[in-house]
């Protein structure tokens, strides 16, 4: 996840417009700058030494369950210390802590793990998984080294249906459709992934929603080109 949101500010056309002129679009995108620095020619195994390791990095160690001697549990603040027999079997401790959690944690049920990182920068709560994210970045790469190339062409070249990839038996409205049903999950993908871009470039990852710079196309798909 890391990488790819690296990979996204690396390819973000709104980062390149901005070290070129000097001039922010928003205070969260000179702030996403100012954390992850001039990501120009550098890779992400240098950068993540330098830079990333640190940025990510948990402030404080995480809490441990602790010996109490004591036999009652005590509470303090936010705190729970336990004694922990071990004459139980440890599936019967795991039940036994999921119901002291269930208990205790007011927050059990909807807890964020993200919401609640000490890291300077930190990934949003997800659906999205690394695969999707990684492949909607990809098209975004082969997009941009060619804007005028048709859709489809994008598809066929990263073999993303192999059911819409032509044949040389195909009749010419096969290949039409084909090329028409590749165009259309291209369009979808890159769309995705220049939300991606725009959102990481203000600090915000990952999250597909529609953003404000990005232009809205009249169909969810030119066939041919993206708009």
């Amino acid at each position: 996840m890391y990488e790819t949101w690296y990979r996204c500010l690396q390819l973000s056309p709104y980062m390149a417009e901005s070290l070129a002129s000097g001039i922010w679009r928003s205070d969260e995108q000179e702030q996403t700058y100012q954390q992850f620095g001039d990501l120009r020619n550098t890779t992400f195994e240098s950068w993540w030494l330098d830079r990333g390791y640190e940025l990510f990095r948990e402030k404080g160690d995480f809490k441990k369950i602790s010996v109490q001697q004591d036999a009652a549990a005590i509470e303090s603040g936010q705190t729970i210390v336990l004694e922990i027999p071990l004459t139980v079997s440890p599936a019967t401790l795991k039940e036994q802590f999921d119901d002291l959690l269930r208990q205790h944690h007011p927050q059990f049920k909807r807890f964020d793990r993200w919401q609640h990182s000490s890291a300077t920068s930190r990934l949003r709560a997800s659906k999205l998984t690394s695969v999707s994210l990684n492949l909607y970045v990809s098209v975004y790469q082969h997009w941009i080294k060619d804007t005028s190339a048709a859709l489809y062409e994008i598809g066929e070249q990263m073999a993303l249906n192999p059911r819409y990839v032509v044949k040389r038996s195909d009749m010419p409205q096969d290949v039409k459709d084909k090329h028409l049903q590749m165009a259309l999950i291209v369009s979808e993908y890159l769309g995705k992934a220049k939300n991606l871009v725009a959102h990481a470039s203000e600090g915000r990852f990952p999250c597909t929603d529609d953003h404000e710079w990005i232009e809205r196309a009249t169909r969810a798909a030119n066939w041919r080109h993206a708009e």
